[in-house]
């Protein structure tokens, strides 16, 4: 339930509050079977499975508030300031593995799931430092101080915006302790922080650019034991690497930009002819928590689109490049280097990363229905 209420306090101040209110109860249930291992394996039916009752362990309800707060103020007919501060929350869920035994150093254990401060190893310190199989709710207290621009008799607009964000709980990406299986754990808290910027220019009545810019840091704000998993070559015995106060986190970029124009020329016969190109640019991006555990970082690039358009009536025609000066790029990252290995005359690989696809060249028809 949410609602919100706002107030001109002047024909230029105002204020908006709101609030909401939510109430979550989860329950989940869990197990896994390795048929390609039981030679007499027997897939269990749904009946069976919808029968099953919800482990109470891994329950999570709760309730609670949110709220957001908002000013502004137009310094002039053509300039805004504004500040916010909002909460935001984002409920847990289960990491959908089976439940592991209890710890026989006689036996292996496969995938597996954890319960916090369970055995998994003889030694001394081999007990698990969180809960692999569930992770619980995170909240954020965001805070946002912009303002908004027309210049230019509306022809320019440019908007600019600083924020902070303190992250409590954070759902974070690791893996457990028996097969390195990724599941999501929560850390102790987390923060972000970074400007915006962006701006359309409408240069001449055919002729238009916009562009956006960004630099973001986010990193944790405490230790978290264990949060990395990593292996111990040859094999792929387990280890683990704590994460750091002051670690960046993995998965996006600190700066990144683009830039887009187009131009409209139009014909004798009344259509229309629009030229396209734009640009985006991205900083590069860890894989793992402060570029620990064999962490790989994905280098910088940039990519470039071109595109003519054809408008008549109904229809467009258009003939775009994407990708126009064929750039390499890695995009994403699967597992580390140290997941390929040869053991026992064996070849394991698991380690790959996703590219850009290569230039295409292409058409595209398009009918607009009235």
């Amino acid at each position: 339930m949410f609602g919100e209420v706002g107030y001109d306090i002047s024909d230029k101040w105002q204020i908006t509050a709101g609030g909401r209110f939510f109430r979550f109860n989860l329950q989940s249930q869990s197990t896994v079977d390795f048929p390609l291992f039981d030679p007499g394996f027997v897939a269990v039916d749904f009946e069976t499975l919808n029968g099953r009752p919800f482990d109470p362990a891994l329950q999570q309800k709760d309730h609670g508030n949110l709220f957001k707060i908002n000013t502004s103020y137009h310094v002039t007919d053509d300039a805004l300031v504004y500040a916010t501060v909002s909460e935001g929350f984002r409920i847990g869920g289960s990491n959908g593995g089976g439940a592991c035994s209890d710890f026989d150093p006689n036996a292996s254990q496969g995938n597996c799931n954890l319960a916090p401060g369970q055995q998994f190893g003889p030694g001394p310190d081999d007990f698990a430092k969180f809960d692999e199989r569930a992770f619980g709710p995170d909240k954020t207290r965001n805070y946002e101080l912009g303002a908004k621009t027309t210049m230019l008799d509306g022809a320019l607009t440019f908007n600019g915006a600083l924020f902070y964000v303190k992250w409590k709980n954070p759902q974070l990406s690791s893996a457990t302790v028996n097969a390195s299986i990724p599941i999501t754990i929560n850390a102790d808290g987390a923060k972000s922080k970074g400007i915006e910027l962006n701006g359309q220019w409408r240069m001449t009545q055919q002729f238009r650019v916009r562009g956006s810019y960004s630099y973001t840091e986010s990193k944790l704000t405490a230790d978290v034991p264990s949060l990395i998993r990593t292996f111990t070559p040859p094999g792929f015995s387990s280890s683990f690497e704590d994460g750091k106060k002051g670690d960046r986190l993995p998965g996006s970029p600190k700066s990144q930009f683009s830039v887009f124009g187009t131009y409209d020329y139009p014909l004798a016969n009344g259509n229309q002819l629009h030229f396209n190109a734009g640009y985006s640019w991205q900083g590069n991006v860890l894989s793992r928590a402060g570029g620990r555990g064999n962490s790989l970082t994905l280098p910088s690039f940039g990519i470039a689109n071109a595109s003519i358009v054809y408008d008549m009536d109904n229809w467009s025609f258009s003939t775009y490049v994407k990708n126009v000066f064929n750039e390499f790029a890695e995009t994403g990252v699967q597992s580390t280097r140290l997941s390929n290995q040869t053991i026992s005359g064996a070849s394991v690989r698991s380690f790959l990363t996703n590219v850009l696809p290569p230039r295409s060249v292409g058409v595209r028809a398009r009918y607009r229905f009235n």
